[in-house]
Formats: C-alpha cells, sequence, structure tokens
C-alpha cells in the first residue's frame, strides 16, 4: 500500500507510515494448553456465573437512571476498565501505536482512554431498553443519502450488500439501516452468556431479520435476491473465506465474503457506519467501484459521504480480492477520522504465514 497521511480526526490522529512488524501472536502455556478438566470448566462456569449476573444487574441499573447519567456511568465503567482494571490495555495501545507509528505516546493513551469510554457508552446505550434505543434511532442524521442508494438499488437491482466494521455502534448499525424503510437481514456472530441472550432480543425487537456468520452462502444470497439488504460486519481476523489485506499499514486476514456475495448477487456494495457525534449519531457511507474490480484495475472505492457515483454493475466476473481492498480502504479513511471509535481490543493483526 502507498505511504499516505492519516486525516486529523477529533483526537488529532497523525500521519501513518509503512507500517512495523506485526504484532506477537498470543501463545498459550503447555499447562494451560493440556489443562482444562473439570477444574477449569467448573471455573469458567462460575466466571460466566458472575458475568451473566454482573451484566443483568447492569441492564436493570441502566433502565432505571435517565438517559444522560446511564451514558455518563457507561463512560465511567470504561474509565475503570482502562485505568484501574487495565483490560486488554496492551492490545489496545500496541494496536494503536503500531497503527499510528508516528503518533507520540501521549496521543496513543488519550485515543485509548477515549476508546473506553466512548464503548462503555455505546454499552450502556445498549443496556439501557429498547425504548431508549428508539429513541436514538429516530434521531440519527442520514445527510448523504443512503436511505434513498438503498431504496433505489433494490428497485434496480433487488437488493444490496452494506458491509460494515466495528467502528461507531455496529450493533445499532443494521438498525439504523432497518429504520431508513428497507428490510435488513443482519450476519452475525453468535455471543454467549447474559449480554448474547439480551442482544438476540433487541436484535429481534428492532425488527432485524438475523443470520448466523456460519450460515450456508445460499441463505444470505436468497435474501438479497428477495429484495433485502444483507448488512454485516467483516473486519476481524479470520482464516475461513480470507486473504490478507493490508489494514493500515500491516497485512491482516479479511473475509472477501461481503465482495463474494454483492458479485455471485450481481447487487451494489455500499461501505457503511453509523458513528457518535456531540449530538447524536450519524451515517456515514460510500459504495465501493465494484465495476473497476472486473478487469484487475485498482479498486479505490466509488462514492463517498455526498461524493460522485462509481457507477457500473458488477456482474459475477469481479474479483473479490480488489472489492475487499475497496472498502478495507474506506474503512482505514473512517477509523483516521475518529480513532476513538474503533474497536482496538479485539487482535486484529495475527500472523500472516
Amino acid at each position: 500500500m502507498r505511504e499516505r497521511k492519516g486525516r486529523a480526526g477529533r483526537h488529532g490522529s497523525p500521519c501513518r507510515n509503512p507500517a512495523p512488524a506485526p504484532l506477537e501472536r498470543g501463545g498459550v502455556s503447555p499447562r494451560a494448553a493440556n489443562g482444562g478438566g473439570e477444574r477449569g470448566a467448573a471455573g469458567r462456569r462460575l466466571a460466566d456465573a458472575l458475568a451473566d449476573g454482573g451484566v443483568a444487574a447492569l441492564h436493570l441499573g441502566l433502565r432505571t437512571v435517565p438517559e444522560p447519567a446511564a451514558l455518563a456511568a457507561g463512560r465511567a465503567l470504561g474509565t475503570l476498565c482502562r485505568d484501574p482494571l487495565r483490560l486488554r490495555h496492551r492490545v489496545v495501545d500496541s494496536q494503536l501505536a503500531a497503527s499510528f507509528p508516528a503518533a507520540p505516546p501521549h496521543w496513543v493513551r488519550d485515543t485509548a482512554r477515549a476508546c473506553y469510554r466512548h464503548f462503555g457508552q455505546e454499552a450502556a446505550l445498549l443496556m439501557g431498553g429498547p425504548p431508549r434505543i428508539e429513541r436514538s434511532l429516530s434521531r440519527v442524521v442520514d445527510e448523504a443519502g443512503l436511505g434513498p442508494r438503498l431504496h433505489a438499488a433494490i428497485a434496480e437491482r433487488g437488493g444490496a450488500v452494506v458491509v460494515a466494521g466495528h467502528l461507531g455502534n455496529w450493533e445499532l448499525g443494521g438498525a439504523a439501516v432497518r429504520a431508513l424503510g428497507v428490510r435488513v437481514t443482519a450476519v452475525v456472530q453468535r455471543q454467549r452468556g447474559a449480554f448474547g441472550r439480551r442482544l438476540r432480543d433487541l436484535r429481534a425487537r428492532l425488527g432485524l431479520d438475523v443470520l448466523d456468520r456460519d450460515a450456508a452462502a445460499w441463505q444470505a444470497l436468497d435474501a438479497l435476491r428477495s429484495g433485502r439488504i444483507l448488512a454485516l460486519a467483516a473486519d476481524q481476523h479470520t482464516r475461513r473465506g480470507s486473504a490478507p489485506i493490508d489494514f493500515l499499514g500491516r497485512p491482516a486476514w479479511t473475509s472477501l465474503a461481503p465482495a463474494r456475495l454483492c458479485l455471485a448477487a450481481d447487487v451494489p456494495l455500499f461501505f457503511a457506519a453509523l458513528v457518535r457525534d456531540p449530538s447524536g449519531y450519524r451515517i456515514v457511507h460510500e459504495e465501493i467501484d465494484v465495476a473497476r474490480s472486473r478487469d484487475g484495475s485498482r479498486s479505490t472505492g466509488g462514492r463517498s459521504t455526498g461524493g460522485r457515483s462509481g457507477g457500473g454493475r458488477s456482474g459475477a466476473g469481479g474479483d473479490p480480492l480488489e472489492v475487499t481492498k475497496g472498502w478495507v480502504r474506506v474503512l482505514e479513511r473512517e477509523i483516521e477520522r475518529r480513532p476513538e471509535q474503533y474497536f482496538w481490543f479485539h487482535r486484529r493483526w495475527k500472523r500472516v504465514a
């Protein structure tokens, strides 16, 4: 990937240069690998029970206080997780520093702290109950016009694929697309425990049809061919159906599923994210120029938020790798604008053999 400068966001995102070596892969000791047994299983069950009880208590408490107080409590919980508890702080700090190698250490620390506060706040909103979430969705700004473009895609092509990254609030992103007046099938990873059960209930309450990430491809294609929008977040590490793509300066295994699905169904592909501004939520989006990938040329992502259209029909002959590079570059730009809203807690860069 060419050397390029990062855009300054709210936290002053510095320039990104060609990246350093990949982060070291976390190991498992032979004792832990060969352990398990009854004592390990009992420990896991106890940890799950404590986590479930904590989630239930948080859910109840956050629903009973006014929204501003609940969001402030979420930010405070994020701060607690960052500094006194130091949960995954090494993962967050090292990935931020490697993605923005020109950043001074104080910028990395400040951005990491803002990241913990952001996700504490978003978790508090999700736990606040459907009425509170529906009020937030009613205030979402779609100034760049994703809604009209999705309606046009359904009328002209039968559907569209919307790919997202773990930026802003992706859990509400599918519901925000649904609120634009289209039917949505969300491809999700199954979550365990009380929080996972509450997420499933919430998605159903918000009108989302959910498809498990491990479902057969024909089920996703059926959804696209029935006039639905297929929405999925596809920026986390996976080796199944993936390829190493340059992401924030380093190769990372990235799913080719969004590209393959839009090419197979001959529908447009959009990148979209629901990001938080001081006044609330805003949808940012860009149509990926799928047509360019057919001749192997470099995809640059076609239509920006409020910009020109990539145009052209996708067709089944496109290159999934080039299409994937297109939406990943758009995600990079959005992360550079608001790095504190990206989910740095996930070990995104693992060894690429």
